[in-house]
């Protein structure tokens, strides 16, 4: 079989390729870029097992908590623990890690970040801030080497061993999660599947139903072929299937997911030579009021009853449980979706019911879809909108809840963005792209 893309083999490599390893032999004389092939290609594959066999999350560990302590405001704790990046690359935390709210707030960078989303004029806001743990590396144990004579201090020492490290940070914006967002697409599309005695037990029905299931997959999470025509409201219809036909049909979606989807939203494919750029995890979504004392920003005081009125929500958080628990009869029923996902398909004008978790609108002309109310039930509950195709998408609100303030939220063209209630009116975006 022929390659599809064009591909030339070079005799000498100006980095270190994942895919080779040093062929040693007899005589061989061997140099720094020799020992440097040999770690990338372990490195690789380790990091390759990890992202294609098991995923990325947190593995064990990483617990999320809040305290107060006193004048100096809330204070976020995160416990030892492991966790693995999308790349595939073990995090260690090794102890206890502690961050002040208020000291971050602090900063120069952050108070011009606050001007910003407050205009200037407000006194008081409700931040979205993702706590997330990212893997980095040190060079350490600097060591003399040799060299020219009359070289510069810098050039008398060099590092003699990479450690591996981390960063736990408070950002505005949560790191790329594509698989772990697909996988929830995943279940709640699994979860609308009406399987009811009087759908035909056919190879015809089983097939429609196959192919509206893909149509629906790629819809929401994403993925479009420009030269696909353009879905039927029947293509978004919760997709029928008879009883019988349950088995092969699970059969037939892990093969579609593991051959066709999943190479889509993978976080990293066996060909990518360069590292992640953001190679992070989600630990939490903390959702923390914050009020303006004279030229700082501070955490808002806690309500009566209270410790403090940072709040933390870790549904969005991707774990990953043990194979030796998934062994055990308990282990298939913890791998269940807390956020009971229900996706909702839009080809024109309409409402988003309170039930919905993913709203896929897919239209070529402008539409407008109105959300539901952000009223005290609803607080926290989490919400992503796709448009899917080439209308603008609007986002309507109802009387007495806004977006961000505004009655009006412009998505526009193949767009996702991602809400969540405040449960007092106010929808708050969370993640745009």
């Amino acid at each position: 079989m022929g390659c599809c893309s064009s591909f030339t083999a070079a005799a000498a490599a100006t980095a270190a390729d994942p895919s080779r390893h040093v062929n040693f032999t007899t005589g061989m004389v061997l140099g720094v870029d020799d020992y440097g092939q040999e770690f990338v290609y372990h490195s690789a594959r380790d990091k390759w097992i990890v992202r294609d066999f098991l995923g990325y999350g947190t593995l064990s560990g990483l617990a999320v908590d809040v305290d107060n302590e006193g004048a100096m405001g809330p204070r976020v704790r995160v416990s030892a623990g492991a966790g693995a990046a999308p790349s595939g690359q073990l995090i260690c935390v090794g102890r206890d890690q502690c961050g002040s709210i208020n000291a971050w707030l602090a900063r120069d960078e952050i108070v011009e970040k606050l001007t910003a989303i407050t205009g200037g004029t407000s006194t008081s806001a409700t931040l979205n801030l993702f706590l997330t743990l990212c893997y980095v590396d040190c060079p350490v144990a600097e060591v003399p080497i040799p060299g020219e004579p009359c070289r510069s201090d810098e050039n008398l020492m060099a590092p003699s061993r990479i450690a591996d490290d981390y960063c736990i940070e408070f950002r505005f914006d949560p790191p790329p999660m594509r698989e772990a967002q697909a996988l929830d697409a995943l279940t709640a599309l699994w979860a609308t599947l009406d399987i009811a005695g009087g759908n035909p037990d056919t190879d015809n029905a089983f097939q429609t139903a196959l192919r509206k299931s893909e149509i629906q997959l790629r819809l929401a999470l994403g993925i479009t072929e420009p030269a696909a025509p353009a879905p039927t409201p029947a293509d978004l219809a919760p997709v029928k299937l008879h009883p019988n036909a349950t088995v092969p049909f699970a059969a037939a979606v892990k093969r579609l997911w593991i051959t066709r989807l999943r190479p889509l939203v993978a976080a990293q494919r066996c060909s990518a030579q360069s590292p992640q750029a953001d190679d992070c995890l989600l630990l939490a979504r903390l959702t923390v009021p914050i009020v303006q004392v004279g030229s700082h920003w501070e955490v808002a005081a806690p309500p009566a009853g209270q410790e403090t009125a940072v709040t933390i929500d870790e549904r969005e958080r991707p774990l990953l449980l043990a194979v030796s628990l998934m062994q055990t009869v308990v282990g298939p029923a913890m791998a269940v979706d807390e956020r009971h996902q229900s996706v909702a398909f839009f080809t024109a004008d309409g409402n988003i019911t309170s039930s919905v978790t993913l709203a896929v609108v897919r239209s070529d002309t402008p539409v407008t879809v109105k959300i539901f109310g952000a009223t005290g039930p609803t607080a926290g509950k989490l919400l992503t909108i796709k448009a899917a195709g080439d209308g603008a998408v609007t986002v309507g609100t109802p009387s007495g809840t806004k977006i961000n303030g505004e009655d009006n939220y412009e998505l526009g063209v193949r767009v996702s963005v991602s809400l969540v209630s405040d449960g007092a009116g106010m929808w708050h975006v969370t993640a745009k792209a």
